[in-house]
């Protein structure tokens, strides 16, 4: 499967018309996406394969996608599909409103015990 141009200029792959940037990590970045059909906002975590090159970063990736396959927890997000193109590997997932738990903790440098049982319960 390969990225499409749609006909308004943006960028589509699968079923997921790929949005505005939300972040960026060690391997590409993570953008807000639309499903083509539904409307439902989904974050798409767009790995470059290129910079996926290290045996580590390899098991890296594959333990973290093995990893959201088989945990359901309404604190993690899901995983819905993975799309690959011969350049990336579109991780696409549930979209988290409110961001990262990670960026939150960080902001406040510390997270009370009250607050992490109301996010993990």
């Amino acid at each position: 499967m390969e990225k499409r141009q749609l006909e308004d200029g943006s960028y589509a792959v699968g079923n997921y018309k790929l949005g505005k940037d939300l972040g960026k990590g060690t391997f590409g970045q993570v953008k807000v996406g639309t499903h083509l059909v539904t409307g439902e906002k989904v974050a798409i975590k767009v790995l470059e394969k290129q910079k996926i090159a290290d045996v580590n970063d390899v098991e890296r990736v594959a333990r973290e996608i093995h990893i959201l396959k088989i945990v359901r927890h309404p604190a993690v997000v899901q995983l819905y599909e993975i799309v690959e193109t011969q350049q990336e590997l579109y991780l696409i997932m549930e979209y988290a409103r409110g961001g990262e738990l990670f960026e939150y903790i960080v902001s406040r440098k510390r997270l009370r015990e009250k607050d992490a049982c109301r996010f993990l319960h």
